[in-house]
């Protein structure tokens, strides 16, 4: 799955996403082996906007613009930042183009999905990876090490959350977010959503197998509106480790009339036998994070981690700084720091779907794209 291409890895973009800055554009910055070639956006107008303000070199737009792209012989990788519903089909035939592809979380809608996706890469021997940033940070992986060292015994229970105050809601999601759409895949599950659940399973080490899901709540009006504006889950691991998730992305206040705002909720916190774990700021560790150990004998400690224990890395890189590298690793045939097994992403849709339906909410619509014969 190595590529053999001269020079830097030509980036092109699927979707003038808000997201693309943080995820790609500023990290490309500062890796010498990528550049962000083109961007494709079906309206002209903010197609050339972002073109120019991002400083990229090439734009298409227009109703074909997306396949342009993919026909586009100088570009190598895509990145899929479309509306969740569009993950499946332009995922798929970027590799069906053959080019390898970073997208978006949730990379489908469905498991069976994502299994198509990773079977269609290995056959064409390309790499695809879903864009959950937070695992590739050092500190996220400093957790794991303490908890696997185990210094605090046996995980007990795990519980992870993300979660924005309804006052602040309207800083993050705009009125008519694709985020709210049932047709476009929308539902905090399956965009802040995937953080906790990916957090609960890499830190236990669960990665391989998916969870039980015990039960699921949807926040919001789901039953007129399909979307789940939050979802709280709980989950059992082996050896009767449980685990609890919470996203939201309009968190209610509280007190009279819930007038009183919260805090937002960026934690993951682990109950062992011999003490406890919170690590703060997961999803976004690259900006600024803590990770407080406190065992039930002995001094409390407070960590941070923004670099590996080799030294490699930067202080300075994000969470998708640290993905970016390891997934041109990837491509490049080199070893990657770490990355995610396929199987993995996979069985994190599994989990997604069975939060719906525990939840007594329908499945995320399907795509109607037809994909090759594999």
């Amino acid at each position: 799955m190595s590529s053999t291409v001269p020079g830097p890895l030509r980036f092109g973009l699927l979707g003038a996403a808000r997201i693309g800055p943080d995820a790609l554009l500023t990290p490309a910055k500062s890796h010498s082996e990528v550049v962000v070639d083109a961007v494709a956006c079906r309206d002209p107008a903010r197609g050339i906007k972002y073109a120019r303000t991002h400083g990229i070199r090439r734009h298409y737009t227009g109703p074909g613009c997306y396949q342009q792209l993919l026909d586009d012989s100088e570009i190598d990788v895509v990145y899929v930042a479309l509306p969740n519903a569009l993950h499946f089909e332009w995922t798929m035939r970027a590799l069906e183009a053959g080019k390898h592809v970073l997208v978006e979380k949730p990379i489908a809608d469905a498991a069976h999905e994502a299994r198509q996706i990773f079977a269609l890469a290995e056959k064409k021997g390309l790499v695809v990876l879903e864009a959950i940033h937070f695992t590739f940070h050092p500190a996220t992986q400093r957790v794991k090490a303490i908890i696997d060292s185990g210094e605090l015994g046996n995980v007990k229970s795990i519980v992870a959350e993300f979660a924005v105050p309804s006052i602040l809601s309207s800083l993050f999601f705009l009125k008519d977010d694709i985020r709210f759409r049932y047709d476009l895949g929308g539902g905090c599950t399956m965009d802040m959503g995937v953080y906790p659940l990916a957090a609960i399973r890499y830190l236990t080490g669960s990665e391989s197998t998916a969870p039980k899901v015990r039960t699921a709540t949807a926040l919001g009006q789901p039953a007129t509106t399909r979307i789940d504006r939050g979802m709280h889950a709980a989950f059992e691991f082996p050896s009767s480790v449980t685990g609890e998730t919470y996203a939201d992305f309009a968190m209610p206040g509280w007190g009279p009339f819930g007038l009183i705002p919260r805090m937002p909720k960026l934690s993951v916190k682990v109950a062992l036998e011999g003490g406890d774990i919170e690590y703060y700021n997961y999803p976004l560790a690259g900006s600024y994070h803590w990770i407080k150990v406190k065992p039930r004998k002995g001094r409390a400690r407070t960590e941070k981690a923004y670099k590996h224990p080799d030294g490699t890395g930067d202080a300075s890189w994000t969470t998708y700084r640290y993905q970016l590298e390891a997934f041109v690793d990837k491509v490049r045939g080199r070893t990657p720091q770490y990355w995610t097994d396929p199987q993995t992403t996979v069985l994190q849709m599994e989990c997604v779907e069975g939060m719906y339906a525990a939840a007594g909410m329908p499945p995320r619509i399907r795509s109607t794209y037809t994909t090759p014969v594999i």
